[in-house]
């Protein structure tokens, strides 16, 4: 039985244990098969990725080949444009060569026809007993009933001589007739130099009432130049510069009737003064006085205190409104410094001549009330447009100025010895060393000298001035405060020595025009800068820099401290250093602001005093046509001979220029003295 048992156990072992080889058996077989698959999905994929290997490496050797013959074109393309500019630079000699002759033959026609001008107006001027004024020695020679300005070059430059006849008398009695005149060689683009001969002293002087300023000669100048030959007959130039005078007012009432009734006026002021006008651009062979770049204030003036004068409420209304609206289109752009300039001293010296006018004039009644008013509009319109003017350039100044101010003042190391390393983190994982700026502060000094410049030769107000390089220093100060003590690599003692260097060249510029007292926008940069030379190791270095930087906040202080870049000559700044200035921080740290507010134009308000005009100059350029502007100045010249021809001889009786005005009470003034 034990047996029997043994063989039972015996027997189902080995039943099971043949049951476990046939299940190993299957599992071995299908993990077998499944890795089979996977070897074949691999080996196809394995194929895959060799064709797409094959196409790419196709596709690279296409790509170094379309990049050689690139590189090939652009070779050629650089020869092709450097034959281009040396032919260029060749045609430009040619140019220029062909100018200088242009000129030098235009300066020989000139010549001929100044002779010939100065023999016709000899022939005019023939003695008459009613028309000779002896003018005894030490006679006040600047008195007229138009007033005009001493540096009177322009009054030559467009007649013979000038609206009144003292020029001429000046050069009679061999006195000196201008305080500065300008050279022959310094010719203005739309005026003349006319010669005169000389005379000897003593030799009496003819006033012809038609030798204006803008006559019918010199308004067909460029007309006579281009006809002028050598055979040319005086008759001819003479009847055809007559044909041209259309417009002549031999009264009051004709005056009167054309600034009320002739629309025309209107227009000649709106196209030629203002929308059809090419402003001047600087140039160093002409030299410029204030009449040549002011004239249309000036004939916009003369217009509105005629208006004014004759009480033509509307006509004042419709005058002065139409040309700020013509100039608020001609600069809305800024397109250039130079029309900015230019429009914003004329808009500033309309402005002052009506607001002198206003002051001289006293009325106690009530029939001026609207021309008043009309007058008074016409202030505050142009003071908004002065506004307009001035905001706008400094947002187009400002917006290229910022570009200048990083890398001119803070990055440029013009100061030899004292070259910054970069420590930005970027550059010390590159490898790479400290990149050099493109920009200088020469840039920013150029900058400066370029917009100064066009203000001075426009005559642009020097409060006007002032203002505008204090905000150009504003910009300094602020955006390169802000960069400093927001950049580590920054805050260094050569960089601050290289940014103080620069400082003081701006410095000296200021001062060598006489705008020190704007700098005073770059203080706080200045401290900034003198933080990061000072030292700061103990307590009584932490005293002095609380002291000596007393425009900055103790949160301005910490920041700049705490991302000081030590170098390796400089002690560290230990735990104690920045624990003393954490707790004198630490009461006004949640108030301070570390940055400085940017200059928002739009909060600002221009504040300036207008300046009083002693005359209004009636200068017209002669290629400007304007029939009725010049009838109207040759107006008033007229009514200043018939005056001049009622009054006494004797020099007692003569009227000071001082009260010689275009005010409307200016003749009652006159017959008053």
């Amino acid at each position: 039985a034990r047996a029997a048992q043994l063989s039972d156990r015996l027997r189902r072992a080995l039943e099971d244990a043949q049951a476990l080889r046939d299940g190993q058996e299957a599992t071995v077989d299908r993990a077998t098969a499944e890795l089979a698959q996977k070897v074949a999905v691999l080996e196809r994929a394995k194929a895959d990725a060799d064709a797409q290997c094959a196409v790419l490496v196709e596709q690279r050797d296409a790509a170094l080949i379309d990049l050689e013959k690139a590189h090939a074109e652009s070779a050629r393309q650089r020869d092709d444009d450097a034959d281009a500019r040396a032919r260029l630079e060749a045609k430009l000699a040619e140019l220029e060569q062909e100018l200088a002759t242009s000129r030098a033959q235009l300066a020989d026609v000139r010549a001929q026809h100044q002779t010939q001008q100065t023999l016709q107006q000899q022939q005019q001027q023939l003695p008459a007993p009613q028309q000779l004024h002896h003018v005894p020695s030490g006679a006040d020679l600047t008195a007229s009933s138009i007033k005009r300005s001493d540096t009177a070059s322009r009054w030559r430059a467009a007649a013979g001589f000038s609206a009144t006849g003292y020029d001429l008398a000046d050069q009679q009695l061999g006195q000196p007739a201008h305080n500065q005149p300008i050279a022959n060689n310094g010719r203005r683009p739309h005026s003349v130099d006319h010669a005169l001969p000389e005379l000897p002293a003593g030799a009496p002087v003819a006033a012809n009432k038609r030798a204006t300023l803008g006559t019918d000669d010199s308004r067909s100048l460029a007309r006579m130049l281009g006809s002028l030959s050598p055979t040319a007959g005086n008759g001819a130039m003479i009847a055809e510069a007559e044909e041209e005078a259309v417009f002549e007012l031999r009264s009051e009432d004709e005056v009167r009737e054309m600034l009320e009734r002739e629309e025309n006026l209107i227009t000649e002021v709106l196209n030629e003064l203002i929308g059809d006008l090419q402003v001047p651009l600087p140039n160093l062979d002409a030299e410029y006085q204030p009449p040549d770049l002011l004239f249309p204030a000036h004939l916009i003036g003369l217009c509105v205190i005629k208006m004014f004068q004759y009480n033509l409420a509307r006509r004042i209304d419709r005058l002065l409104m139409s040309a700020i609206a013509r100039v608020q289109k001609k600069t809305a752009a800024f397109e250039s410094d130079y029309t900015s300039a230019f429009w914003l001293s004329n808009v500033f010296e309309l402005l002052s001549i009506i607001k002198t006018s206003m002051t001289e004039h006293q009325s106690s009644t009530h029939e001026y009330a609207d021309s008043e008013r009309a007058m008074n509009d016409g202030m505050q319109y142009l003071e908004t447009l002065l506004s307009d003017i001035y905001f706008g350039w400094i947002k187009d100044l400002q917006k290229r100025f910022v570009k200048l101010i990083i890398p001119g003042v803070v990055e440029s190391e013009a100061l030899p010895g004292f070259t910054a390393s970069d420590s930005g983190f970027f550059n010390r994982l590159m490898g790479t060393g400290p990149r050099e700026s493109t920009v200088k502060i020469e840039n920013v000094l150029s900058f400066f000298n370029h917009i100064w410049r066009t203000m001075e030769f426009y005559y642009v107000d020097r409060a006007i001035m002032r203002q505008i390089m204090s905000e150009l220093l504003c910009n300094i100060g602020v955006t390169a405060f802000n960069n400093i003590i927001m950049r580590r690599n920054f805050c260094s003692w050569k960089r601050g020595m290289q940014i103080q260097y620069n400082l003081t060249r701006i410095e000296e510029w200021c001062k060598t025009h006489a705008v020190a007292d704007a700098t005073r926008n770059l203080d706080r940069l200045l401290q900034l800068v003198k933080l990061l030379q000072l030292q700061k190791a103990t307590d009584q270095d932490i005293d002095i820099m609380f002291e000596v930087c007393d425009l900055l906040n103790p949160a301005q202080i910490k920041k700049l401290l705490s991302i000081y870049a030590v170098s390796d000559y400089e002690n560290p700044i230990v735990g104690p250093v920045m624990n003393e200035v954490t707790r004198r921080a630490m009461p006004s740290e949640k108030t301070d602001k570390i940055l400085l507010d940017t200059n928002d134009l739009n909060d600002q308000v221009l504040y300036l005093t207008a300046r009083k005009v002693p005359a209004i100059e009636t200068y017209i350029p002669p290629e400007f046509r304007m029939p009725r502007i010049r009838a109207l100045v040759d107006s008033q010249t007229d009514m200043a001979y018939d005056d001049d021809d009622d009054e006494d001889e004797d020099v007692d009786n003569i009227v000071p220029a001082d009260y010689n005005d275009y005010s409307p009470y200016g003749q009652q003034l006159q017959h008053q003295i």
